[in-house]
């Protein structure tokens, strides 16, 4: 085999570079465009919060904190009783305070809660379009908060506790500090909204781009197969980075956003819900990037014997008809397998890391399969140095 010119090994090397840092790149793109700045993406994956315990309970203490805060319950019954029964006062606000929170809690947990989530995230989200991207004369950045307006769940409220007679909170209406249930803040604002509309531009091209950095080094390299096994591990590696700084980015998150109205819990809860694709489709690539590389690892070894032992190998087993046809289109015939595992995990509607491996597994088997029918035979060529 002849020498490959150093100037195809130093760009090949260096589209590899790119096209492994490129994948991680590409998949936040990717979700900022289809998750984050998408209403109907969006509403559905915060849609399950609302089922959430640590969230129901946030926003019925929320609601319960902001009747309370308006009105003291407690002067009032005084002020209802005999002067004799005054120190009834302090335990029947206390009975009215923990009535007001389980009506709260009752109706976040109530199948109407779902409708008035959902409702409420949509109508908040041009407000979050407009704050990770940079603002816009109705929504305030300063504090890089994004929140969803509390009146209609807090109006429900007042009408469950008319039903029951209770009719002191009548009059109140929502203190400022309470209108609002933030679902994420930052004081990194400024540079997230940069990071969010190159991010949104990329989108579409970023993907592309990294394939064509592969698949460019792939094409140059002269050891293909070894190359195709370090660009997964690359890939794999670079995607496995990214996790890991997902994983700070939440403490990070957390941090900034744990409030007595948000509980570590809770915001906790948000955070994984609306990264839940991302981490998911991460942890997806990692998985395929490791069956890449063991697919060519195994193809490699397979090579080696074949080099090793291909005359006697000839002369035990002469070519036969199916034998010499694998032995003539191997490489055709990798690359069909290798096409259908790629059109089976993108036209899987989301395909868990389970299936993906599954996947890979079958793959690396159609690979061996190929690689034992297809071995050098009498009176067949050699295959090319991989």
């Amino acid at each position: 085999m002849s020498e490959v010119p150093r100037w195809r090994r130093v760009v090949g090397a260096f589209l590899l570079v790119v096209g492994c840092v490129l994948v991680p790149i590409s998949l936040s793109a990717v979700w900022v465009r289809s998750t984050l700045l998408n209403t109907d993406r969006y509403v559905s994956t915060v849609g399950p919060l609302a089922s959430n315990p640590q969230i129901q309970q946030a926003l019925a203490d929320d609601i319960t904190n902001a009747v309370f805060t308006r009105v003291n319950v407690e002067k009032k019954v005084a002020d209802a009783l005999p002067s004799k029964a005054g120190f009834l006062a302090a335990p029947i606000a206390a009975q009215i305070q923990n009535f007001t929170d389980q009506a709260a809690l009752r109706l976040v947990e109530s199948s109407q809660f779902q409708t008035l989530w959902e409702n409420a995230n949509r109508r908040a989200h041009p407000q979050v379009v407009k704050v990770l991207t940079g603002g816009g004369p109705r929504v305030s950045t300063k504090d890089g908060t994004v929140s969803i307006n509390l009146q209609q769940i807090f109006d429900n409220v007042k009408s469950k506790l008319d039903a029951k007679g209770i009719t002191i909170f009548d009059q109140v209406t929502l203190p400022t500090g309470h209108q609002e249930f933030v679902l994420f803040q930052s004081k990194l604002l400024s540079q997230v909204q940069g990071l969010v509309n190159v991010l949104q531009t990329l989108a579409w091209v970023l993907p592309f781009l990294a394939v064509a950095c592969l698949g460019g080094a792939i094409g140059l390299s002269g050891r293909r197969r070894r190359t195709l096994e370090r660009a997964a591990i690359g890939v794999g590696l670079a995607v496995g980075v990214q996790l890991v700084v997902l994983r700070a980015g939440r403490s990070l998150y957390l941090d900034a956003i744990t409030t007595k109205q948000l509980p570590r819990g809770a915001a906790g809860a948000v955070w994984d819900q609306i990264t839940h694709s991302l981490r998911v489709w991460s942890i997806v690539i990692a998985v395929l990037a490791i069956v890449v590389a063991l697919a060519a690892w195994v193809v490699g070894r397979r090579s080696a014997n074949q080099s090793a032992g291909s005359d006697t190998e000839a002369a035990e087993h002469p070519a036969g008809p199916f034998a010499g046809f694998v032995a003539r289109t191997k490489p055709v015939l990798r690359g069909v397998g290798v096409a259908v595992a790629f059109v089976v995990l993108i036209a899987w509607n989301n395909p868990t890391a389970l299936v993906v491996v599954v996947v890979g597994v079958m793959l690396v088997v159609y690979l061996a399969v190929i690689e034992f029918f297809g071995r050098q035979v009498k009176g067949e060529p050699s295959a090319v140095a991989t």
